[in-house]
């Protein structure tokens, strides 16, 4: 007999297709991943708004990742003035990490070292000082008599240190930086923009932290030879753990800035202010916009 009249027993099947699960499994991970990024972002990163009586022609505010929280005019070459020195010293620390000589090691101090064009700490000539003291005179009292005297360790002259100041900007990726002297004088090929001075605060203390061990004091006290520092925020903001100042006729009033509140910190360039109260003050108020109040 045929089984024509044997009814075959149809399996269940589900209506949901397997490539709408897939889909929407991967939603479910796509919404979980952007919950748990949104849950670590703190409320400070973003953007900040200068202040509208903002005297200082370019500003970088970063904050500690390098993210962009304000800027203006950031990518115009400005001269640097004594700002300069940051990467005069970024090199000499790392000719302290290569052995090339050491924090005890000592200088003579030469009249030409001393009579050095530019801000100066006071050395005399004949005077015997370490490289721990020099590095003190030239972070917190800017003295460009500090900094030829490093660099007669590192070079055998200014203009052999200057190419390797070249090249090292090149291979910080300081695009828009190009220098003629060491110290930071007013040249018509000596510029660098906002946007380089913080590449290079960040690199500065990222690659040399043991920078800010002299950048954040006030004062300092080295073998008797007293130091202090010409930031004035460093000792009156406890956020602020220094980084350089720079004034020339040129330049004008010229302020680096490095400021940490809890794990969140900050960089903020100020080029050309209108005065040097005005350069402390416009990144004191830059400060409190960032972290959300005063320190």
């Amino acid at each position: 007999m045929g089984r024509a009249g044997t009814k075959k027993k149809k399996t269940a099947r589900s209506s949901t297709k397997p490539g709408r699960a897939v889909t929407a499994a991967v939603l479910v991970c796509l919404c979980a991943a952007l919950a748990l990024a949104l849950a670590v972002i703190r409320p400070w990163q973003r953007r900040i708004r200068p202040p509208e009586d903002l005297t200082a022609t370019s500003l970088l505010v970063l904050d500690g990742t390098g993210g962009v929280m304000a800027q203006v005019e950031a990518d115009t070459p400005r001269s640097p003035s004594s700002l300069t020195k940051m990467l005069t010293l970024y090199l000499i620390f790392d000719d302290l990490d290569a052995g090339k000589f050491t924090l005890e090691d000592t200088v003579t101090v030469t009249g030409e070292m001393a009579t050095a064009n530019g801000s100066k700490y006071g050395l005399r000539p004949g005077q015997a000082v370490t490289v721990e003291q020099l590095l003190a005179g030239a972070i917190l009292n800017s003295g460009c008599d500090c900094i030829q005297a490093l660099v007669s360790l590192s070079a055998d002259s200014e203009e052999a240190f200057v190419e390797r100041m070249n090249q090292a900007a090149e291979e910080l990726g300081l695009e828009g930086s190009h220098f003629s002297n060491a110290t930071g004088l007013d040249a018509a090929d000596h510029y660098m923009t906002a946007r380089d001075l913080g590449t290079l605060a960040r690199r500065l203390v990222e690659d040399h932290p043991e920078y800010l061990d002299y950048s954040s004091q006030a004062e300092l006290e080295i073998g008797g030879l007293e130091f202090r520092n010409l930031n004035r925020l460093v000792g009156a903001d406890p956020r602020v753990l220094g980084l350089k100042t720079g004034t020339t006729r040129i330049g004008g009033n010229n302020l680096v800035t490095y400021a940490r509140q809890g794990e969140e910190s900050c960089y903020i360039v100020l080029l050309d202010s209108v005065s040097e109260t005005r350069r402390f003050a416009e990144t004191q108020e830059l400060l409190d916009l960032v972290f959300g109040g005063e320190g």
